[in-house]
């Protein structure tokens, strides 16, 4: 059977965002691939029609999923390591209505359903003079 070189890597996104994973396999003669999916809490591996590329793109994702590649060639299949795609999403929001005095500080808060995310804090107008996170 093939070996995989490339697998498919786990990452983040948002709700109705796209997502592409690769891989890729050698071996003796020609090479197929075709990915499969399933939900995030497990269950049964599903085909994807139409997935017989080494590239996958995955549009408008609207929940996490968990993605895998086969690679086959005459003497057999191999699957790839299993790629986790997790749908990002805000958990608690700032509170909007905060009244901010000259010179006083103001907290507001926010959290996000993945752990190694990035947070980057605006506002309507002007800049933010000072942040602590």
């Amino acid at each position: 059977p093939p070996t995989i070189i490339t697998h498919p890597t786990s990452q983040w996104t948002t709700v109705s965002m796209s997502i592409t994973l690769n891989c890729e396999g050698t071996g003796r003669g020609s090479i197929t691939y075709y990915w499969e999916t399933r939900n995030n809490s497990g269950g049964q591996w599903m085909s994807i029609n139409n997935s017989n590329t080494r590239r996958l793109v995955v549009r408008n994702l609207q929940e996490s999923q968990q993605y895998r590649c086969v690679v086959s060639n005459e003497a057999g299949g191999t699957r790839s390591n299993v790629a986790t795609v997790t749908i990002l999403r805000i958990t608690m929001q700032p509170n909007g209505a905060a009244t901010v005095i000259a010179l006083q500080d103001v907290t507001l808060t926010c959290s996000a359903s993945v752990d190694d995310v990035t947070y980057s804090w605006h506002r309507v107008s002007g800049s933010v003079p000072s942040i602590s996170r």
